[in-house]
């Protein structure tokens, strides 16, 4: 795999990045923080996407800060082809949130895969490897250089399995077991299924169901036969006793006829007597009512007189000519009453309409007082507002001469946060140069009384031999050198640093008071709105009250004007009284002529009734009289009837005719219950040959089962060896290719090992089978890798990581390290002296002498960056924030 080109939009300090990438050693310096590092962590996201990230940290620490959108594109070649990964970010400006909206993988222009989780499946399977295994391999990150020495056996022997695919086979070793577990799980269940099977097909067959089918259908068919004969019979007995029954309903019948005929007359008998009375009683009505007749004619004669009636007057036009009076009277009160209501309800609604001026009246008066009320209290706020605003504008003066005493002018104050941004940052920077010199001044120390320790035994202090011809003296005065000068750099390092903590303490103290004074002024801004706005509020108010006023005095006109209104309806109303009475009084003596014409009227219109009944009474008498003789005429009918039916019925023995009939009824009870019974049985026994039916269909099911069961369990014994026999290939097909790999990295982990530290005091490594590791010095004594000191170890795993990358290149399906991806470095030189920096490019130059197409570092180390082919330099402008490259 070959890096061609990475661009970046918006991811952490870069705002805008394109860079390429050629073969060789590429050096990426700059300053501690300028954005080196966050370089390699866009290659490796835009590769394996956001499961790159730490579980301390999410995907929007990954963007630049403000940014809604980021992207990431790497452009690689590998086996020929051209690969383009483009990863995109969007921000939600809400929550802060990040996603990846965008993933595409692309293999010569043409889209593959355009899902994230597609993508890092192509990823992983493109480059054989994780992300994990990416960083255990070939991106030593910083302060992950040891990973692999300090990790516990277990996850050691993990990690170097993955990286050299054996941890598949450990996969799929567990996926047998599990297969062979599943089976074997399986297995007792079909055991299980068959014991139970079994049982179920022996009880059945206890049963004998088919020689119990074969009875129930015999007796089914005797059944049946018995039901056919006692039908026959059913039928016979049917027809005698419907037989008998005509004969007994006709002779009923008969009987019957003849008791209505002797109701009937008997009905025209009593028809008659009645007849009779109604006669009688009418003949006494009509005395009766001759009598009325004379008596009404006399009352009408007398009341007559009273209203004086003339005697040849018609008494209905008379009546109707002294109801029109009457009404002409009634009207006259009524139109009167209707004044006078009139009158009362207009004057009931002035006097409403007065208390509801006097009302207003005083809600005016009492609204005008309370907005004389508000105004005295806005003034006084005013008053309260302008002296906390002059307060405010004096505490600001003062706060401004202090800023003054401190340097701060009006202006620097605006541009105090830039200026304790650009502090922090030359802190930081202040702060990395410091530790960044004593490490060195520490490491140059340690050198110095370790040379002379040895010089004082007459030892050489890199190779223990004897001095002769050896230069170490005068490479002792120049580390002494070096150590002075480190020293003089550190202290001015220190005196600045002490200068900067000075400046940021002023800074600290202009910050207070430019937000004392901010906050300040923000109150008195809000003051003075409250001060216009109240102002407002009193012109508003001065306003209302003089419509109040307005108001109430067309109120008290108002209140005037009904007064006056209803003094005239109350001398209306009496008037309308007295002419209300003089309308009643005339009104009642016509009324009392009227009711006398009415009553006279009244008995004339009885008299006609009376004389009408008397009429309708002696009409009734005669018809009573044609009545008796049609009744005698029916009577004399019905007897001749009587004769007729008597000589039908003839000598009928009913007695014998129901005896017959109670015979044939219980005998054809009998049928019928004998016939239900041999039904009831027939049901029986269909229910039970179904029941039977079902246990043989049930039985063969069983038998049919336990084939299917057999053949299954016969099957799972053989899937289970299989599966066994599977699991035992893993495990010895892991065993062999790790003892293959151990004794390849072994000895290539020992080539490097001997390449690196020729004339040293160690001798050789080794690599047990779970992957332990141990340093022998040269007089035979074992170490383990972290009893090293810091640069030693640091070494030493960069030695075992080239050695597992050298091991992948040489892999089954690999054929060089041209597939690989670059070997990457994160400033590897860190707690590295100078001695060990040099191991460390010796190291570089080997795995590019062997073929490693590209080594990318990010370092600010000078002997590095020397003997680099390409050098890039990162810088971060520390107004924007932003960190740009550019070629060296």
């Amino acid at each position: 795999m070959k890096l061609k080109r990475v661009r970046v939009e918006n991811i952490r300090s870069y705002k805008d990045l394109d860079i390429s990438f050629e073969d060789g050693v590429t050096v990426v310096s700059g300053v501690n923080g300028s954005g080196k590092s966050s370089l390699l962590e866009a290659c490796f996201t835009g590769l394996f996407g956001s499961r790159t990230l730490s579980k301390e940290f999410v995907l929007s620490d990954l963007i630049r800060k403000g940014a809604t959108k980021a992207s990431i594109l790497v452009d690689f070649d590998n086996k020929g082809h051209e690969y383009n990964i483009e990863q995109g970010y969007k921000v939600n400006p809400k929550t802060g949130s990040a996603s990846n909206n965008r993933s595409i993988f692309k293999i010569d222009g043409g889209i593959m895969v355009d899902q994230a989780s597609q993508t890092y499946e192509a990823v992983k399977a493109l480059l054989k490897m994780d992300e994990e295994a990416y960083k255990n391999c070939v991106y030593i990150r910083q302060g992950e250089i040891d990973v692999l020495i300090n990790a516990k056996t277990k996850d050691r022997q993990r990690m170097i399995d993955d990286l050299l695919q054996i941890g598949k086979l450990e996969e799929y070793r567990e996926r047998a077991g599990s297969a062979r577990k599943g089976v074997g799980r399986h297995q007792r269940e079909t055991d299980a299924r068959i014991k139970d099977n079994v049982a179920d097909i022996e009880n059945l067959e206890s049963s004998n169901p088919y020689q119990v089918l074969n009875t129930v259908k015999t007796e089914m068919n005797e059944t049946g036969a018995k039901i056919t004969d006692l039908e026959a019979k059913k039928e016979r007995a049917r027809g005698i006793v419907e037989s008998i029954e005509e004969k007994i309903s006709k002779y009923t019948e008969t009987q019957e006829q003849k008791k209505a005929i002797d109701l009937e007359i008997k009905g025209f008998k009593s028809k008659i007597t009645t007849t009779y009375s109604e006669i009688e009683r009418s003949r006494n009505l009509v005395g009766s009512g001759r009598q009325e007749v004379q008596h009404l004619k006399s009352a009408t004669a007398d009341l007559s007189k009273q209203i004086n009636v003339p005697e040849d007057a018609d008494i209905e036009n008379y009546s109707a000519s002294i109801e029109k009076e009457e009404v002409s009277a009634r009207d006259a009160v009524s139109s009167i009453v209707k004044k006078k209501e009139l009158a009362q309800s207009s004057e009931r609604s002035q006097n409403e309409f007065l208390l509801n001026l006097n009302e207003q009246v005083k809600t005016t008066s009492i609204a005008i007082q309370n907005k004389e009320d508000k105004i005295k209290t806005i003034q006084e706020d005013i008053e309260r507002l302008s002296a906390e605003s002059r307060k405010l504008d004096d505490e600001n003066t003062k706060r401004s001469k202090e800023a003054s005493e401190l340097g701060f002018s009006a202006d620097k104050l605006e541009n105090i946060e830039d200026i304790a941004e650009l502090l922090s940052m030359k802190q930081k920077q202040l702060h990395g140069k410091e530790r960044e010199r004593s490490a060195t001044l520490a490491e140059l120390e340690k050198r110095v009384k370790k040379a002379k320790e040895l010089l004082d035994k007459g030892l050489c202090p890199t190779c223990g031999q004897d001095l002769k011809g050896s230069k170490i003296c005068e490479e002792t005065a120049v580390d002494e050198e070096q150590k002075a000068g480190m020293l003089a750099k550190l202290q001015s390092i220190r005196s600045e640093q002490a200068d900067v903590e000075t400046k940021v303490e002023r800074v600290r103290k202009a910050k207070e008071i430019a937000k004392s004074i901010a906050e300040n002024d923000h109150l008195t801004q809000i003051k003075k709105k409250d001060i216009a706005a109240n102002e407002k509020l009193i012109e508003e108010n001065h306003r209302t009250i003089r419509e109040e006023r307005k108001k109430e005095s067309g109120l008290k006109e108002q209140i005037t004007e009904v007064t006056i209104s209803i003094r005239k309806i109350r001398e209306e109303i009496i008037s309308l009284g007295k002419d209300e009475a003089a309308a009643r009084d005339s009104h009642k003596v016509v009324k009392e002529k009227l009711d006398v014409a009415r009553k006279i009227r009244t008995n004339q219109l009885e008299i006609g009734k009376v004389q009408t009944s008397m009429q309708r009474l002696q009409d009734g008498i005669n018809n009573g009289l044609e009545k008796v003789g049609l009744f005698e005429d029916q009577i004399k009918d019905r007897k001749q009837r009587l004769g007729q039916l008597e000589k039908v019925l003839g000598d009928v023995n009913i007695d014998k005719l129901q005896t017959e009939k109670m015979q044939y009824d219980s005998a054809y009870k009998g049928i019928v219950s004998e016939l239900e019974r041999s039904n009831l049985r027939i049901k029986e026994l269909h229910k039970e040959v179904g029941r039977v039916e079902g246990e043989i269909k049930r039985l063969n099911e069983l038998q049919q089962k336990h084939k299917l069961l057999t053949n299954k369990k016969e099957f799972l014994a053989a899937v289970y060896n299989d599966a066994e026999e599977l699991e035992t290939m893993y495990i010895r097909l892991r065993a062999e290719m790790r003892a293959k790999n151990i004794d390849a990295l072994d000895r290539l982990l020992n080539e490097i090992f001997s390449f690196m530290y020729t004339n040293n005091a160690y001798s050789h490594i080794k690599l047990d089978q779970e992957y332990n590791l141990t340093i022998y010095e040269k007089d035979g004594t074992a170490l383990e890798p972290k009893l090293l000191s810091g640069g030693e170890r640091a070494i030493f795993n960069l030695v075992l990581r080239c050695a597992i990358y050298r091991l992948l290149s040489h892999s089954p399906g690999t054929t060089g390290s041209s597939e690989l991806p670059p070997l990457i470095l994160d400033e590897p030189t860190v707690f590295l002296d100078r001695g060990h920096v040099h191991q460390l490019i010796k190291l570089i130059d080997m795995m590019r002498d062997i073929g490693v197409g590209q080594i990318l570092i990010v370092s600010h180390d000078e002997s590095l960056i020397d003997s680099a082919d390409h050098v890039f330099v990162v810088e971060k402008d520390p107004i924007t924030n932003s960190s740009s490259i550019s070629a060296k």
